[in-house]
């Protein structure tokens, strides 16, 4: 799969796993964002050798939670 379609599907699972915890936590979808993007998780998920953008939004915010 061409480098472009990974980089899309991670954003797309990026930007629901923000809205969730947005949803989820009760804050801001930018307090959110902040979080995310400065976890581990987030630089896994752009690590396209980890195989994580691939899993969607549920398991990248488990991810997200056991790493942080």
């Amino acid at each position: 799969m061409e480098i472009e379609k990974k980089k899309f599907c991670a954003d797309l699972i990026l930007t629901d796993a923000i809205m969730d915890m947005a949803e989820e936590d009760g804050i801001t979808w930018q307090e959110a964002r902040s979080k995310i993007i400065n976890s581990n998780a987030y630089t896994a998920l752009y690590d396209f050798e980890t195989g994580l953008w691939g899993n969607g939004p549920d398991y990248f915010r488990d991810y997200y939670k056991k790493t942080a």
